[in-house]
């Protein structure tokens, strides 16, 4: 547990020593959960800091007519909750479920401040977690907001490149690229048949590569 907690956002820079004491000195659960199993429902309060110490869930929000919007993907040592912990009404904004069995360690709201006032770097890191979720979650409603499946997928990919120097863009899969851009899956394989016909992009089942820069930054600006 101790070697997943270190590679954790919060425990960076933490000693195996230190979360040991933290794990000694600190109230915690770890609770098991099939594949799909709902972790917290979206309403749900939320009293703890959450750490996935084994497999793999999801953050999503499910419509009425069947859409799903998926906001987060969670593997290990991945955290959450950790905004909504000290929000004022700390309710959970949409379902979190295990898309495979897993493990999680949760850290009630007391253990986490009392873990921030024992250890300066923890609190920062803490700090540094909560401004990257601003940004990450900026950049999806960014997305959400385009009016058109190629301007989202034509922004993706310009991220992509503009962050890694790379004309290519990895595929974890269709179905979760569809559900960050909140589109259905049919509508974004028509698109980037489209994409490739035009010769902007070429793809396969693991990436999409950009074979017209300039072509794809006309298409996101026009």
């Amino acid at each position: 547990m101790i070697e997943v907690l270190k590679n954790t956002c919060f425990f960076k820079g933490i000693s195996e020593d230190e979360i040991e004491d933290i794990l000694k000195s600190e109230l915690y659960l770890t609770r098991g959960y099939k594949k799909n199993d709902v972790i917290a429902n979206q309403g749900e309060k939320c009293n703890s800091l959450s750490v996935i110490l084994e497999g793999k869930a999801v953050i999503q929000t499910i419509y009425e007519n069947g859409k799903v919007l998926t906001l987060s993907n969670f593997n290990v040592s991945d955290v959450f909750a950790e905004a909504l912990l000290f929000s004022k009404d700390r309710e959970y904004p949409a379902t979190v479920m295990a898309v495979e069995d897993c493990k999680v360690l949760s850290f009630p709201k007391k253990s986490v401040l009392g873990i921030m006032q024992k250890n300066t770097k923890f609190a920062e890191n803490m700090l540094e977690l909560l401004s990257q979720k601003i940004v990450i979650l900026n950049r999806k409603i960014n997305l959400i907001e385009l009016d058109s499946i190629r301007r989202k997928i034509c922004k993706i990919l310009l991220d992509n490149y503009k962050k890694y120097d790379s004309y290519i863009y990895k595929l974890g899969s269709k179905k979760e690229l569809a559900e960050e851009l909140g589109i259905p899956r049919p509508s974004l394989s028509r698109e980037l048949i489209k994409m490739k016909e035009m010769g902007l992009i070429d793809f396969n089942l693991k990436e999409i590569k950009i074979i017209d820069l300039e072509g794809l930054e006309d298409e996101f600006f026009i």
